[in-house]
């Protein structure tokens, strides 16, 4: 295996280099696909099945509380569980959530059950549970992407493209749903947990058991290994190899062996550290991007509002249009953090000025603008901003912190963009109402006050500190 100061590994992308987070980006593919499609039928079932509307803000607001809530939780489970263990957790309560999405809509279809029942067992489903099980899969990535990355530059590409995979999702998600909608409108719903059972059965025969490792093969006595292991005649005779397995004594000891994989699960590890949101390891980071999210949130909440008031779109044609530009957002972000960022090689502090920049510039866009091209761009740039800047915040907080505290800091990252997902929806649809371009002032300020945090915030005006031997 190259050395991570190996050329070929400084080129490659940790996410194709590490086969347990390959199969972790195909999981939250899979995973956010089923909460996407979700996402998108919410609104429309709401009507059809003759639902109060206020549901979709609840359950929006309900699970963003869940994934505040509980992705420091997970995070740092997943450090002392095992990443195995947290995930099949998270999957079995995902397919939990879509079960009982799907049996709430079909008895309410079929009248088996009352307007409130229904309402409250779809809220339950797409918040909490939802919420809950989704909010296991970033941080155990990103504590993931930590682990296998050992410098500043690796660790930016595997931030990137374990953000972009969940991008592509949304995308994905957004696509199927509208196929799967225009057919018919419960098809998405139905099809749900059938996504979540394809991601459970990648994490059951994928992930393997935190510390299962595949013997090397033990050379002939005292002659060094490719690791630089001795043999079983030397006075390190018996000690555990890099896969953690052993091979001395056995009749055929000095001879190279066949591999042989271990799939014995790892006694727990002791639970690692919280971080805390007053860190000031963590605060500049934070305060970079929070306003940046808070505005996405505000944008992708009241984009069918301007599509039918500015642009002047029927209701009808208003959700392809809506649709449209949701899925321009996610295309900005996803091209910014498979495609830009790689080529780039900026460090952190600088991904994340450059992307709260660019925000800015979008927000101030969305609020003048009437014209449906000029919504299309700005949504497109939002998404560029986006992407550049939780690359940024992502990568950046992990660098900050030590190997103990990878867990804890990846749920509070995951977390950071939560927590405005709780405010967003419910103050940008009650400003609106008021006045309309009162979330958009708001959403403007904030916003800028990130720019101006990422700028000349003490704590991001020196380069990050270089990482120790073995990515601390």
């Amino acid at each position: 295996m190259p050395h991570p100061d190996h050329p070929s590994s400084r080129s490659r992308s940790p996410v194709l280099a590490d086969p347990t987070l390959r199969v972790l980006v195909a999981v939250a593919l899979f995973t956010y696909t089923a909460q996407n499609m979700l996402n998108v039928s919410i609104a429309p079932l709401s009507r059809a099945l003759d639902l109060p509307e206020w549901i979709v803000g609840a359950a929006v607001s309900l699970a963003a509380l869940a994934v505040a809530l509980l992705s420091q939780f997970w995070g740092r489970r997943s450090i002392a569980w095992g990443r195995r263990r947290v995930l099949l957790c998270a999957l079995f309560l995902a397919l939990v959530a879509g079960a009982l999405f799907s049996t709430a809509v079909w008895l309410r279809a079929g009248g088996g059950i009352g307007a409130a029942w229904a309402a409250g067992a779809i809220m339950a489903a797409r918040g909490p549970f939802f919420g809950a099980s989704v909010a296991a899969i970033p941080p155990t990535g990103q504590a993931l992407v930590a682990e296998v990355t050992h410098d500043e530059a690796s660790r930016v590409r595997g931030a990137s493209a374990f953000s972009g995979a969940i991008n592509m999702s949304v995308m994905i998600g957004s696509v199927v749903s509208s196929l799967l909608g225009a057919w018919w409108i419960f098809a998405p719903v139905h099809a749900t947990p059938w996504f979540v059972v394809v991601a459970l059965v990648i994490a059951w025969a994928g992930v393997p058991h935190d510390g299962a490792g595949v013997d090397q093969g033990t050379p002939s006595p005292g002659a060094p290994s490719e690791s630089g292991a001795t043999g079983c005649g030397s006075p390190s005779a018996g000690a555990p190899s890099e896969s953690g397995a052993t091979r001395c004594g056995s009749p055929s000891a000095g001879a190279r062996a066949v591999p042989l994989p271990s799939r014995a699960p790892r006694p727990a590890r002791p639970l690692p550290p919280r971080v805390s949101w007053t860190d000031p390891r963590i605060v500049p980071w934070v305060l970079g991007v929070i306003g940046l999210y808070f505005a996405a949130g505000v944008t992708q909440i009241l984009m069918g509002f301007l599509i039918q008031d500015r642009v002047g779109a029927a209701p009808d044609r208003a959700v392809s249009l809506t649709g449209l530009m949701l899925l321009l957002s996610a295309a900005g972000a996803m091209t910014a953090q498979l495609l830009v960022v790689p080529r780039l090689q900026w460090p952190p502090r600088r991904l994340l000025r450059a992307g709260v920049s660019v925000g800015v510039a979008a927000v101030a866009v969305l609020t003048a603008v009437s014209a449906l091209v000029a919504l299309a761009v700005a949504m497109l740039f939002m998404g560029v901003a986006t992407g550049l800047t939780s690359t940024g915040f992502t990568a950046g907080a992990s660098l900050a912190v030590r190997d103990d505290e990878q867990g804890g800091v990846a749920g509070l990252v995951s977390a950071t963009g939560a927590i405005t997902w709780i405010f967003a929806p419910v103050s940008a649809t009650a400003l609106y109402g008021w006045q309309p371009l009162a979330p958009f002032a708001l959403a403007l300020a904030l916003v800028g006050a990130s720019c101006a945090a990422a700028w000349v915030h003490p704590g991001l005006r020196k380069p990050s500190a270089p990482l120790l031997d073995g990515g601390s």
